[in-house]
């Protein structure tokens, strides 16, 4: 009887690690994908895991456990294995807040996929829904249609999914349609983010000359 309990005492802490092993297996596969998208994205990142969710209809923010410390700033992008998820908004020395894009304050500048037609879309505080903003009743859209990061603004680098077209309706009387979409990364399935780091330079500017060419001999030349 002691050697039976004995045994069962082993196999139930063989279990528990078991269960620790299946979750660090999980939590590598996720890595190995936000890595992976990473790299095909070309951009500089770091890797981060939730801490605290807030989904609420006027606050959508979650926390990481990433700060000062690693050269996080306000105003980075934060993604998934999936497409964009928020930018940062707060960051501490041992952890920072991010705005979801579902957050009813936060805009993002996108494009069109299949047309290449910039506009912005808005969160409305919901999880599972966006609002696509100025849009004319005539826009070539459908729905399925991809809406990618479009690069401007200069906070989200462009290329990076961020939601799909899933209601069109008509408002009569209005210059613009009531347009919604859906999130491509999905929150509650995400255990880690990367936050992403990008470089915008300018187009450098032609030297000036200190001569001044006479008109003809500028032609010639």
């Amino acid at each position: 009887m002691e050697e039976n309990i004995q045994l069962k005492n082993e196999s139930l802490m063989l279990k528990a690690r078991l269960q620790k092993f299946d979750a660090i297996e999980k939590e590598n596969t996720r890595l190995h994908n936000l890595l992976e998208s990473s790299f095909k994205l070309g951009e500089q990142f770091i890797a981060a895991s939730l801490l605290k969710v807030n989904l609420n209809p006027t606050t959508q923010h979650i926390v990481i456990d990433k700060g000062h410390r690693f050269n996080l700033f306000a105003g980075q992008a934060a993604i998934n294995a999936d497409g964009v998820i928020g930018q940062i908004v707060q960051v501490n020395p041992l952890t920072s807040s991010i705005m979801l894009i579902t957050d009813p304050n936060h805009a993002i500048p996108v494009e069109i996929n299949r047309t290449g037609l910039k506009t912005i879309v808005v969160g409305q505080g919901a999880k599972d829904t966006l609002s696509v903003l100025y849009l004319p009743h005539n826009t070539d859209l459908l729905e399925g249609d991809i809406l990618s990061s479009s690069g401007l603004g200069g906070v989200f680098p462009k290329g990076y999914p961020v939601a799909t077209i899933s209601k069109l309706s008509p408002l009569p009387g209005e210059a613009f349609m009531h347009v919604e979409a859906q999130p491509i990364a999905n929150i509650n399935n995400t255990h880690e983010v990367l936050l992403v780091w990008h470089r915008q330079e300018a187009l450098s500017l032609l030297p000036e000359t200190s001569e001044k060419l006479d008109p003809v001999e500028a032609n010639a030349r």
